[in-house]
């Protein structure tokens, strides 16, 4: 070899003893150090000084015999290949390397020393070792584990736990010769293989969720939830998932829907308005409920306080109640309370409540509701009645015992009067008082016993204009105008439409005589939203009835009128009733009064 090959020999092999990570180390045959490379220093902690020229000192003191076993097979001409085996570093600590030791020859094959060259593995055996507690740790939980664990690929199953196997009714050996096929319902390994492909490869996601009928050893069906992910295994892919048995919960998710609808059901068609209350707020209502709110539907009042509906003077009575209710089991008695409709009126009802648990197994209040307006309609109209009753029947007798000595009062003063000479000013008098006293004798027998003969179907809008244009005249003397708000789709009503005028014609001209100095009268008439009934609202701008009066309005002798006798609201009131309506007065003071008259369209049934 020329100088340039044996330069560039001796520096490619310079190169390799500098830079490579292994250590290496030469010594003769006395086993004393002849030389070390970098890489040795580093894995040893002695510099290359330290040890030339020194007996090896990196084996531990016991592993010496095998140090020399090593050796000696070595000297014998065979080398030693990656034994693994720990070396003594400067510090005292221990460091697992592979070594492979060859003899070091001279020019004629004798052999003169050996080199060592020293691998560190430490990381590796000590990844081996978590790597053999990770598996041993894995294993010992897929087969403790209260689920079902496997593993899966190309249609079979290569790995399952006890607990699997059990579920499915084979031994472990069993199984893993099962065709994953047979293991579910038919088509049903097709679908969620398409699912797990697109799922995992197609969407990137980390794990699958799938619901199966898997079909146990004895062919009855399981009801099975899992998870699985993609893994290798043996170098392919496979899935690795886990499964829990919920037949139990699929049947108790299949009774607590039973359950629920039932619930449902029977809450939704009580006769009765029905609301459910939770910690104060309405969580379920009714349609009865929803309708006598006047909401459109029950999402209006779902998650709204109860108390929104309820009149602020009865907010705290409620409370004391629902306070009460949730710590017993008993039901309340049914205590009166007023509600809040949507439109603002308010409503009398009675309610009562009681604890119950809703199917959901939570604890709420069941409210029933009782919509008291017709009850209480009934009682007014029936106090009402007996009253009317007693004072027709005392105004009756009344009535026919005056009306006798009545004509022969009034006959004698007009015979006095047609005798008299001069001013006749006392008798004018006596004439006109006479004739007041017949009047009110009139009402009397009116109120007694109301006439009512003549029923038949009358536009109502007709009636009002042949009342206002008999009143028309006397408006326009005290400066009061008429105003009419009628809409056009009014119907006829089947009434008597005598005695109606005889209501229009005493409430207009109430009316007119509230305005002394003038004033507007405001007349309108719509359809009720039911379009059964319509609505009558006679308005005017005069001085208002005050509150203490106005409770007793409708009262024999209640009036506001120098000179009334209260008979003429109370004749009309009694008409009303008797065509099955309603009126109510409304007033304010300085402002003026409102009468709303409503009339059921059609009577012809009920007469």
């Amino acid at each position: 070899m020329d100088k340039h090959g044996h330069f560039m020999k001796h520096s490619f092999m310079e190169s390799i003893w500098n830079n490579i990570p292994d250590g290496i180390v030469v010594i003769d045959l006395d086993e004393n150090v002849l030389d070390v490379n970098p890489g040795f220093e580093a894995l040893h902690g002695w510099t290359r000084e330290e040890l030339i020229g020194k007996p090896c000192c990196f084996t531990p003191v016991h592993l010496l015999e095998e140090r020399r076993i090593m050796i000696e097979k070595v000297r014998s001409g065979e080398p030693l290949q990656c034994q693994e085996t720990f070396k003594m570093r400067k510090d005292g600590t221990l460091v697992y390397v592979s070594v492979t030791i060859s003899a070091l020859r001279d020019d004629c094959g004798e052999i003169i020393g050996l080199v060592g060259i020293e691998r560190d593995i430490s990381d590796r055996i000590k990844m081996e070792a978590s790597l053999f507690e990770a598996e041993s740790l894995y294993s010992h939980l897929a087969d403790s584990a209260l689920a079902g664990v496997f593993v899966g690929q190309n249609g079979r199953i290569l790995y399952a736990n006890p607990y699997l196997a059990a579920l499915y009714g084979y031994t472990n050996e069993e199984l893993l010769q099962v065709d994953l096929e047979q293991l579910m319902l038919p088509g049903e390994l097709e679908v969620v293989t398409r699912d797990a492909e697109m799922t995992l490869m197609e969407q990137k996601q980390i794990y699958f969720h799938f619901n199966i009928t898997g079909v146990k050893k004895d062919g009855s069906p399981v009801h099975l939830e899992g998870n699985s992910c993609l893994i290798s295994f043996q170098g392919k892919p496979a899935l690795l998932g886990t499964v829990q048995d919920i037949t139990i919960k699929k049947e108790k998710e299949r009774s607590l829907r039973d359950s629920a609808n039932m619930y449902q059901r029977i809450i939704k068609f009580l006769p009765e308005p029905i609301v459910l209350i939770d910690n104060g707020e309405i969580v379920y209502a009714n349609k009865l409920a929803v309708k006598l709110i006047g909401a459109a539907d029950d999402s209006e009042m779902v998650g709204r306080p109860i108390f929104d509906y309820v009149d602020p003077a009865y907010s705290r009575a409620l409370t004391k109640v629902l306070n009460k209710v949730i710590h017993t089991d008993d039901p309340t008695n049914f205590i009166e309370n007023k509600l809040l409709c949507k439109d603002g009126q308010t409503i009398d009802v009675e309610m009562s409540s009681i604890r119950i648990h809703n199917y959901r197994g939570k604890m709420v209040i069941l409210t029933v509701i009782r919509d008291l307006t017709d009850r209480k309609r009934s009682e007014e109209m029936l106090v009402r009645s007996e009253k009317l009753s007693v004072i027709g029947q005392l105004a009756a007798g009344v009535a026919h015992e005056i009306r006798n000595p009545l004509t022969a009062l009034k006959g004698f003063t007009q015979l006095l009067k047609s005798k008299a000479e001069g001013n006749s000013f006392y008798y004018d008098i006596m004439t006109n008082e006479l004739d007041r006293i017949n009047f009110i004798v009139n009402e009397f027998m009116t109120l007694a016993k109301p006439h009512f003969s003549k029923f038949s179907t009358r536009r109502l809008d007709h009636i009002l204009h042949a009342v206002i244009s008999i009143l028309e005249t006397q408006a326009i003397l005290m400066n009061v105008s008429i105003r009419t708000e009628f809409e056009n789709c009014i119907p006829s009503i089947y009434c008597d439409e005598n005695q109606l005028k005889q209501v229009f014609i005493n409430i207009i001209k109430n009316a007119i005589e509230a305005m002394p100095l003038g004033g507007q009268i405001t007349i309108s008439a719509a359809m009720e939203p039911d379009q059964e009934r319509v609505r009558l609202t006679i308005r005017d701008e005069g001085m208002g009835i005050p509150d203490s009066i106005i409770r007793q309005i409708g009262q024999p002798f209640i009036t506001t009128k120098e000179k009334g006798t209260g008979l003429g609201l109370m004749i009309s009131s009694r008409i009303i009733e008797a065509h099955q309506g309603l009126m109510h007065i409304s007033s304010v003071p300085d402002e003026g009064t409102t009468i709303e008259i409503i009339l059921p369209l059609n009577m012809e049934e009920e007469k």
